[in-house]
């Protein structure tokens, strides 16, 4: 029988009433110390596996995109930086809350990478402590609520969203889509307008750290199903079916923000991604077999993830056998699951948690060169693991089977999780042992030749360099990337002809690109060419106004041309955009001496040879 509240009693803080809520199913002393050793429990492990990160580096695959080489987050906190990574974003989907935490760790640790690890470490280390509480609230079962939290802690498939600095998007996204279910479940106790709002911007900031998790309100009509129990699982299909709809019309304006920010990742992709050409290789029929063989394989790494690595490559087409093979198992799970989905709903409710967020990252839009990434399982695979832990649980008192033996082998597996990723970790040290990680699992594919190559040409091995890049070119004649890059070390190796082919052609593809624009505007100044200098870097700067390395440019052509005062402008607004800019440095230092200031050049030149101690000139 309901029991009606009075509504004379005083109203709690709503902060105080959510963690009484969170913490209502732990009554007993004993259930608060376990639930507290669980969290300790679950810290020791993310340390275990990801403290060794702490000594490792930035790698060459995107962190110089998200941070190294980006100055908007490598000058830190400020406003005018705030304001660009809410309005002036160059990532194929928006992400303001991931770069202002960037900007965070670059103002605390500058570019220390311990500390942006660390960063990392936290958010994964509170994500898993996170959704221990928020299932055990829901629940009321502690030790599967765990169990699911473990897995999601140390599975190897997890590895590359924690390690990887450039997937600060996923660990962040991961704790704001906790935290969303969390003041869900508090919602559903007792449905109210604030509450609700709760959801909304916890929901946003989620969609504003990486729009993956677009797919909320859709979980959260199955958490409707299972555990939280708004939906008689009794009662007759059609009333079910009224339940449903009812509660999906109360997840209107959540919907409304998975409907915007799916339009805006679509619209940034068309027009920012540089693999959209590789996805209209793929007829739309390929896209939907590839994602159904995805959907198994992932199943396949998440029992036995062996040979990971953060790039692979898509084969265009799958073998028969394959797709066969993979219909038959996602249609006897799905089979199974429905047969029991009034006796054991979280076989349903997780077998679609884990169907349903895949999806916008199945590959039925293709915007890249690769068939499947490991990091896109980092939500999905929580549906798995509440399969796992609520069934062993049922399982195990079906068969009679002793909780001693349960926990023993949970520990065990655990155990083996834990050693795996681990060692899965330390590939992620640096740049040369991942790429080569990389390749002695995948072979050779243009992403990993192209950033084989860069990374030889930032250890000045040039004819390294070029072979690497080449190898590339030859597997993607049209990637831009590659033939910027080829450019670029042709340029430096005084090669004049092959880089204007190089970088003709990827202007050729991207009329409008300003990194072609840009280097064909330094290959002209290389070669003496100031006339015809100065028209490319116009218009790359009035396609990005903002840009220190044009700004630079600009500079040293004025420096050239005897127009110190312009060169002056132009190399001190390169500064105030990247204070840390080595070429602008030097070339500020430079203008001082041909003005004769030696005592002013001299600090500028010290500062440059401080940020890169290897710099010849």
């Amino acid at each position: 029988m309901a029991h009606v509240k009075s509504d004379n009693k005083r109203a709690e803080p709503p902060v105080k009433e959510f963690i009484e809520f969170a913490s209502r199913p732990l009554l007993t002393v004993q259930q608060k110390r376990i639930a507290a050793g669980v969290c300790v429990a679950l810290a020791l492990a993310c340390i275990a596996i990801y403290g060794q990160t702490l000594s490792h580096g930035f790698v060459s695959c995107d962190d110089d995109v998200a941070v190294t080489e980006n100055y908007h987050v490598r000058a830190g906190l400020s406003w005018a930086n705030v304001v660009w990574a809410f309005t002036k974003d160059t990532a194929t989907y928006m992400m303001p809350v991931t770069w202002i935490s960037h900007m965070i760790d670059c103002e605390l640790y500058g570019l220390q990478p311990w500390g942006h690890h660390l960063s990392s470490i936290i958010f994964h280390t509170i994500g898993s402590i996170l959704l221990f509480l928020v299932f055990s609230g829901m629940t009321r079962r502690l030790w599967p609520s765990a169990l699911v939290a473990a897995l999601f802690a140390v599975h190897p498939l997890h590895v590359e969203v924690v390690a990887w600095i450039a997937e600060r998007k996923g660990v962040l996204s991961m704790l704001f889509w906790a935290l969303s279910i969390g003041a869900y479940a508090w919602y559903s106790q007792r449905p109210a307008p604030l509450r609700y709002l709760a959801v909304a911007f916890l929901f946003l900031l989620g969609l504003m750290s990486k729009p993956i998790v677009v797919t909320l309100p859709f979980v959260l009509l199955l958490l409707d199903y299972w555990p939280l129990d708004r939906i008689d699982r009794t009662g007759s299909p059609g009333i079910m079916a009224r339940r449903m709809a009812r509660l999906a019309v109360e997840k209107i304006p959540l919907i409304l923000l998975t409907a915007l920010f799916s339009v805006i990742t679509l619209i940034l992709t068309a027009t920012r991604s540089h693999h959209l050409d590789f996805g209209g290789k793929i007829p739309f029929v390929a896209r939907c077999t590839n994602a159904m063989v995805v959907y198994v394989l992932y199943l396949a790494k998440t029992l036995w993830p062996s040979d990971l690595v953060p790039y692979y490559p898509h084969p265009i087409t799958r073998p028969v056998w394959q797709v066969a093979g993979a219909a038959v198992i996602l249609t006897a799970i799905t089979l199974f699951c429905l047969r029991h989905v009034r006796r054991r709903p979280y076989l349903t409710v997780g077998w679609f948690w884990y169907l349903g967020t895949l999806v916008p990252v199945i590959g039925l839009l293709q915007s890249g060169n690769w068939s499947h990434a490991d990091r896109y399982t980092y939500i999905p695979l929580i549906g798995i693991f509440i399969m796992v832990a609520w069934g062993a649980a049922d399982l195990a008192v079906a068969w009679h089977v002793p909780g001693r033996v349960v926990a023993v082998a949970s520990s065990m597996v655990l155990v083996l999780l834990t050693v795996c990723s681990g060692a899965q970790t330390g590939y992620w040290h640096d740049s040369k042992t991942l790429l080569n990680h990389t390749l002695a699992v995948g072979g050779e594919s243009c992403t990993v030749c192209n950033d084989l190559g860069v990374l030889a040409w930032e250890q000045r091995r040039y004819d390294e360099a070029n072979v690497w890049l080449t190898k590339a070119l030859a597997l993607e004649p049209n990637d831009l990337s590659v033939l910027n890059n080829l450019g670029l070390l042709a340029l430096r190796q005084r090669r004049y002809d092959d880089a204007r082919l190089y970088l003709t052609k990827a202007l050729d593809l991207e009329p409008n690109n300003p990194i072609a624009l840009n280097n064909l505007g330094t290959l002209a100044m290389e070669q003496g060419r100031y006339d015809e200098a100065g028209p490319w870097f116009a218009k790359a700067l009035g396609l990005e106004a903002e840009n220190p390395r044009v700004l630079n440019n600009l500079g040293r052509l004025a420096l050239n041309q005897g127009r110190y005062e312009e060169a002056r402008q132009r190399l001190t607004k390169a500064l105030n955009l990247d204070p840390g800019f080595v070429n602008a440095l030097y070339n500020t230092g430079v203008l001082a001496m041909k003005q004769e200031r030696y005592n002013e050049a001299k600090p500028w030149l010290a500062k440059a040879l401080d940020l890169d101690p290897e710099n010849v000139d």
